[in-house]
C-alpha cells in the first residue's frame, strides 16, 4: 500500500478488524463513514510541439485536414475565459508555445496575464521548452530545455515551476525524476506505466508514492509520485464537452434535456470510485487533452455549473468540488499526510519498458529515426562547444559577447530545446515534421557556425593579420569536405576545438583528394600521419592523424601536399575455409579475425591479461505485420514487436561477403561487408585501448515486404547470469535482468521486446567469475538505441528500423525510412573494477566530439602561423577527471550559467567514486570572478531558498531536503577573504549550478 498509519489503525487495537487491517498493509480502509472528497477539477492542455504537424502549423492553426489544432486560439481563449471568474484555475506547459503567443502579446494583454499569474488562476508546471522525452534524451539536453523555460518564467513572471508534469512521454527514467528533484519540484505527474504494474498499483492503491531515484544521491531526491487513474491525462469519457458528440450540461429544469443531475452523479461516482484507489480525501481529476480549450468557454461555462450545482448539494454528494492545480493538490495531500501521520511507499525503479497491452511494447522509438537522433546529439554538443567559447574567448579579446551571437546561440538553444520534445527525438512524429525538426536544427547550426567563424577569426587576429574566413564540414562521418578540395592546389589550416574541460588526444580522419600529404603543427614539426584508400569513395583517401587538445581549447595544424604521411598495407579476401585469421592490434588490445567467417572472433586485452571468445555480427527481425493469431499489433514507430524471437542473418551462415584490412602506424581497421546496405568498420587506433565499431546501414530493402529491424549482435563467453546494465539519460546504471521486473511478476508475452530497454550512452554486462578480477564488456553508443541481453554473455543494440504498417498508437504512417544511418559504437574489455572510469571518459568524448573547422588560406603553413594567434588555451588547469564542466553559458544580462557535474555514481570506482573539490578561482586563465551565487538545477532558486517539501516513507530513510549540504553562500566576491568561497565540493552523481560574473 503507499500509505499506512504510523501508529496504530484509529486506536482499535483491540478490535479483531482492526487487527486484520493493520496486518496487511494495502486498503487499509478506516471504519467510520467514508470522509467528505475534495475533487481536484485541474484544466490544461497537452500541446505536442510538433507530432502530426509542425511547430509552426500547431501553433498557427494550419493543414487542419491532419488535426484540429491551434495554440495561438487556446492560449487566447483560456486569457478571456479565466478573467470571467476568479475562481477558475488554468495550467500550462509548453514554453516554446507560450513565448511565441507572448511576443505577440500586447502591454495590456501582459499586464493581464501577470496577474492571473500573481493570483494563481494560471499556473506553469514542468515550465521547460517543451515536454522531453525520458528514453532518447541525454540529461544535459533535458537541462538545458529546462533552463530554457525556467529562465524566461523567472525572467518574465518572477515564478518557479514545483510540478514535473510528465504526462505523454512512452516511460519514464530515474534520472528525470532525479532532475526534477534537483530543479526544487515537489512532485512528478505521468500518466503511462506496464499494463501490469498498474493494475498492481491500482489494486494496493499504489499509484501515489515516494520515488527515490538515485541511489548515489538517496534521499536528497525523493519525490511524491502520482501516477493517472486509467493511465490517461484526458478527461473522462463524458466531460470532454468540447467534442460535439458530447451532451453539454443543462441546468434549466424546465427543459426537456435537463441533465445536470445526471451528470453530477456521474461526475460524484467516478470520484468515489476513484478514492476507492488513493490514500487521502484528495481526489485527482484532469479536465483536458490534446490541444483542449481551443473554445474555453464551452469547457469552462459546462464545469462551472457542474462545481456548483455539486457544492450546493453537500449531504447529497459529501464532494466538495474545485478548480485546482496540481500543486494545489500536492499541498492537500501534503497537509493530510501530516495530518494523519501516512508514511508513504519508496520506488527506486524505472518504468521501461512500457506496455499498454501483452503484445505491445513501446520499444521501438527506443530506435526510430536514427538518423535524427544522431543529429539531435550532435547538435546538443554543438550548442555546448559554442557557449564554452563565447564565454572564454571573452576573456581574451573584445565584442564577442554581442547581440548578434546571442541571438545566433539562442537560435541553436530554442532548435535543441524542440527537438527534446517526447515526439521528436523519439522517431514518434509524421515524416514530414521529423524534416522540420532536422531543418530548424540546421538553421541553428549555420548561425551558430557563423558564430564560431567572428568568434575564432578575433582570436586568431588578436595580434594583428588579416580576418580569415572559415568553412565546416557537416557531412565528414561520409568522407566529404568541399574545404579539403583546395589541397590540390593550397594548403588547408585545421582548426580543432576541445568543449570539454580536459585535456584530450582525439584522432582526426579527413577526406583528401590526394596521398601525397603532410600535417604541420605551429612549431613546423612533421605530425605522424597516415593516409590510405577511402572506404566511401575511390577517388579519394582518408588521411588520420592524433591531435592533444587543451582543455576549452583548440589546436591547429596546416594539412598541405608533401612526402611524409605514411601509407598503410592494405588487402582485401573473401573469407572461407582456407583463408587465415587476420589480427589487428596495439598495446592494449589484439583482435582476432576469423578467416572463416570474417567477423570478430576474440579479443585480448593485453594489460589486464583477459580473453574473451566474442562473436560479433549484424542480423535483422522480421517486423510484424500484425496478422498472427496471437495479437494484430504490428510493428511500428511506437511498438517494436518481431514476428519471431530468432533475428535472420545477412548473408548464409551471416559470412560477411568481403573483408578489406588497414594496417598502419596510426590505426588499424578491418571493413567488413555483408550486403550493400550493411556494412561496418572496426578501428583501432595507436594507444586506444577500445574498440571503435562504425556501422552503415540502409537504405534497408522493403521489395521482399519485410519490414527490417536491424541489430548489431556480440556473443562472448562471459557468464552475465540473466543481468545486464544500461544507463539513465548518461547518469547512473539501472540493473536489468532477463525476463524479470522488480516491481512486479512479468507476463512475459513478448521474449524479444520484453527485454529492450533505452540506452542512452552505455551499456554492460559482466562475468565476475572470470579470473584476474573478471571480466566487464561494455558498448559505448553516439546517439540514443535500444537493446538488451537475449542470452548469457551477449548483447544486442538495435541500429535502425523500417517498417510497413503503422502501430496504431496515433501517427498514422509507417515508419518507411530510408535513410543510411551511419553510427559508432566503442566496445571495451575490461576488469569490472577499471571499467567505470573508462566508460565515464569514452562516452563524454564520444557524445562530445571535437568541432572541426578549416581556415581558407592562399599562403603557406609557415605564413599561417607566423601571422596568427593560433594557440587558444583558456583554462590555468583541467577540472579533476571525475568533474565534468557541464555548462558554461553566458546571458546575454552578462550572467554566466556555470555547472559542475561529479559524473561517478556511488561504489563505481575505489578512487573516483570520493567527493571532490575544485577551485573555481584559479580554474579560468583570463576570466576573474567577481560575484557568483547557487542555484537550483535550472538557476532560478538561489540555493538559500531551495525547499522542497517533506514526506514521511516507509522506509528508514530520513526525509528529503535540499541537494547541497555544503553549499555555496548566498552570494560571494572576489575580494581575498572570499577566495575559500570558491571551493566546490562536489559527491557523486551531484550537478552544481552557479551564476556567475566575469571580469
Amino acid at each position: 500500500m503507499v500509505a499506512v498509519k504510523q501508529t496504530g489503525c484509529y486506536g482499535l487495537a483491540l478490535v479483531l478488524l482492526s487487527v486484520l487491517a493493520c496486518v496487511f498493509v494495502f486498503g487499509a480502509v478506516p471504519t467510520e463513514a467514508a470522509p467528505q472528497l475534495n475533487l481536484h477539477i485541474v484544466a490544461h492542455t497537452h500541446d505536442d510541439v510538433g507530432w502530426l504537424k509542425t511547430v509552426d502549423e500547431y501553433y498557427y492553426g494550419a493543414n487542419n485536414t491532419i488535426q484540429r489544432a491551434g495554440v495561438q486560439y487556446i492560449l487566447d481563449t483560456v486569457v478571456q475565459q479565466l478573467q470571467l471568474n476568479p475562481a477558475r484555475r488554468f495550467i500550462y506547459v509548453e514554453i516554446a508555445y507560450f513565448m511565441r503567443w507572448w511576443r505577440e502579446q500586447s502591454m495590456a494583454t501582459h499586464a493581464i496575464v501577470r496577474e492571473l499569474v500573481r493570483n494563481g488562476q494560471l499556473e506553469f508546471v514542468n515550465g521547460g521548452w517543451v515536454m522531453n522525452d525520458e528514453a532518447c534524451t541525454l540529461y544535459p539536453a533535458t537541462i538545458d530545455q529546462m533552463t530554457e523555460g525556467h529562465t524566461f518564467l523567472y525572467n518574465n513572471f518572477g515564478v518557479r515551476p514545483t510540478i514535473g508534469w510528465q504526462i505523454d512521454p512512452f516511460g519514464h527514467s530515474n534520472t528525470q525524476a532525479a532532475l526534477f528533484a534537483q530543479m526544487g519540484f515537489n512532485a512528478v505527474f505521468f500518466a503511462r506505466s506496464d499494463y501490469q504494474d498498474y493494475e498492481r498499483r491500482k489494486n494496493t492503491s499504489q499509484l501515489e508514492f515516494i520515488w527515490r531515484p538515485s541511489q548515489s544521491l538517496g534521499d536528497t531526491t525523493d519525490i511524491f509520485t502520482h501516477i493517472f487513474y486509467d493511465s490517461t491525462y484526458c478527461e473522462a469519457d463524458g466531460f470532454s464537452f468540447q467534442d460535439d458528440n458530447i451532451q453539454p450540461v443543462m441546468d434549466d429544469p424546465r427543459l426537456e434535456n435537463y441533465n445536470i443531475d445526471k451528470v453530477a452523479k456521474r461526475l460524484v461516482d467516478l470520484a468515489r470510485e476513484r478514492s476507492k484507489h488513493f490514500t487521502t480525501s484528495q481526489i485527482f481529476f484532469t479536465f483536458g487533452c490534446d490541444f483542449q480549450f481551443q473554445d474555453a468557454v464551452i469547457n469552462f461555462k459546462n464545469m462551472d455549473k457542474l462545481i456548483e450545482y455539486i457544492n450546493a448539494r453537500p449531504s447529497q454528494y459529501g464532494v466538495k468540488v474545485l478548480y485546482s492545480t496540481p500543486a494545489t493538490y500536492v499541498a492537500a495531500v501534503h497537509e493530510e499526510s501530516a495530518q494523519r501521520n501516512l508514511r508513504w511507499t519508496v520506488n527506486n525503479f524505472d518504468f521501461f519498458p512500457y506496455r499498454d497491452d501483452q503484445h505491445s511494447v513501446w520499444a521501438g522509438y527506443f530506435v526510430s529515426h536514427a538518423a535524427l537522433k544522431g543529429y539531435v546529439r550532435s547538435r546538443s554538443n554543438l550548442l555546448h562547444s559554442v557557449n564554452n567559447l563565447l564565454t572564454t574567448a571573452a576573456g581574451v579579446v573584445d565584442n564577442v559577447l554581442t547581440r548578434d551571437n546571442y541571438e545566433r546561440s539562442d537560435n541553436l538553444a530554442q532548435a535543441c530545446g524542440v527537438t527534446q520534445h517526447h515526439d521528436s527525438v523519439t522517431g514518434t512524429e509524421k515524416e514530414h515534421v521529423a524534416s522540420d525538426y532536422a531543418k530548424q536544427l540546421s538553421i541553428g547550426t549555420a548561425n551558430v557556425q557563423a558564430l564560431i567563424s567572428d568568434v575564432a577569426g578575433k582570436l586568431l587576429t588578436s595580434a594583428g593579420g588579416a580576418f580569415p574566413t572559415f568553412s565546416f564540414c557537416d557531412k565528414l562521418n561520409v568522407s566529404f569536405c568541399p574545404a579539403l578540395d583546395n589541397l590540390r592546389t593550397s594548403v588547408v589550416p585545421v582548426i580543432v576545438y576541445n568543449p570539454l574541460a580536459w585535456e584530450r588526444t582525439v584522432p582526426i580522419r579527413l577526406p583528401v583528394p590526394i596521398n601525397n600529404i603532410q600535417v604541420v603543427d605551429s612549431k613546423g614539426a612533421i605530425v605522424p600521419s597516415q593516409v590510405f584508400t577511402n572506404g566511401d569513395y575511390s577517388s579519394i583517401y582518408t588521411l588520420v592523424f592524433t591531435l592533444t587538445i587543451p582543455p576549452l581549447g583548440w589546436s591547429n595544424v596546416v594539412v598541405q601536399s608533401g612526402a611524409s604521411a605514411k601509407p598503410a598495407f592494405e588487402e582485401t579476401y573473401e573469407p572461407s575455409d582456407v583463408e587465415a585469421d587476420r589480427v589487428i592490434q596495439n598495446q592494449f588490445l589484439s583482435v582476432t579475425i576469423s578467416g572463416t567467417t570474417g567477423r570478430i572472433q576474440s579479443v585480448q586485452n593485453k594489460a589486464k591479461g583477459i580473453t574473451v571468445s566474442v562473436n560479433q555480427d549484424l542480423a535483422w527481425y522480421n517486423a510484424s505485420a500484425g496478422n498472427n493469431v496471437l495479437s494484430n499489433q504490428p510493428s511500428g514507430a511506437y511498438i517494436f514487436r518481431p514476428n519471431g524471437t530468432m533475428p535472420w542473418n545477412m548473408t548464409n551462415n551471416n559470412v560477411a561477403t568481403v573483408v578489406s584490412v588497414v594496417q598502419g602506424s596510426v590505426v588499424q581497421e578491418v571493413r567488413q561487408y555483408w550486403t550493400s546496405w550493411a556494412y561496418q568498420t572496426l578501428r583501432l587506433y595507436q594507444n586506444a585501448d577500445f574498440i571503435e565499431v562504425e556501422t552503415t546501414i540502409g537504405p534497408i530493402p522493403i521489395n521482399d515486404h519485410f519490414g527490417k529491424e536491424i541489430i548489431t549482435r556480440y556473443s562472448t563467453s562471459l557468464k552475465s547470469a540473466s543481468v545486464f546494465y544500461t544507463d539513465s539519460n548518461g547518469q547512473e546504471f539501472m540493473r536489468r535482468q532477463r525476463d524479470f521486473r522488480p516491481t512486479y511478476k512479468l507476463n512475459n508475452t513478448e521474449p524479444v521486446a520484453d527485454n529492450y530497454y533505452p540506452i542512452n550512452t552505455a551499456a554492460y554486462l559482466e562475468d565476475t567469475s572470470a579470473p584476474n578480477g573478471g571480466v566487464r564488456f561494455t558498448i559505448i553508443t553516439d546517439r540514443s538505441q535500444g537493446g538488451g541481453s537475449l542470452s548469457d554473455g551477449e548483447m544486442e543494440v538495435m541500429l535502425h528500423r523500417r517498417l510497413l504498417y503503422d502501430d496504431y498508437r496515433g501517427v498514422g504512417e509507417p515508419l518507411n525510412q530510408s535513410d543510411i544511418v551511419r553510427s559508432v559504437q566503442l566496445a571495451l574489455f575490461d576488469r569490472p573494477a577499471d571499467s567505470a572510469r573508462r566508460q565515464r571518459s569514452l562516452s563524454l568524448e564520444l557524445n562530445g566530439a571535437a568541432q572541426v573547422f578549416f581556415a581558407n588560406w592562399a599562403d603557406s603553413a609557415f605564413d599561417w602561423f607566423s601571422t596568427y594567434s593560433t594557440d587558444f588555451a583558456p583554462l590555468a588547469q583541467a577540472l579533476p577527471p571525475n568533474v565534468h564542466l557541464l555548462n558554461l553559458r553566458t546571458l546575454s544580462s552578462g550572467e554566466t550559467y556555470l555547472r559542475l557535474n561529479h559524473i561517478y555514481a556511488v561504489g563505481e570506482d575505489v578512487q573516483y567514486s570520493k567527493p571532490v573539490t575544485v577551485d573555481l578561482a584559479t580554474l579560468f586563465k583570463d576570466l576573474t570572478i567577481v560575484s557568483l551565487h547557487e542555484t537550483s538545477l535550472t538557476a532560478n532558486t538561489p540555493i538559500y531558498d531551495f525547499h522542497r517539501l517533506a514526506w514521511n516513507v516507509t522506509s528508514n530513510a530520513s526525509a528529503a531536503k535540499g541537494p547541497f549540504a555544503d553549499a555555496m553562500p548566498a552570494t560571494s566576491t572576489a575580494d581575498a577573504s572570499a577566495q575559500a568561497a570558491y571551493y566546490v565540493t562536489l559527491r557523486p552523481m551531484e550537478i552544481r549550478t552557479f551564476i556567475v560574473r566575469f571580469q
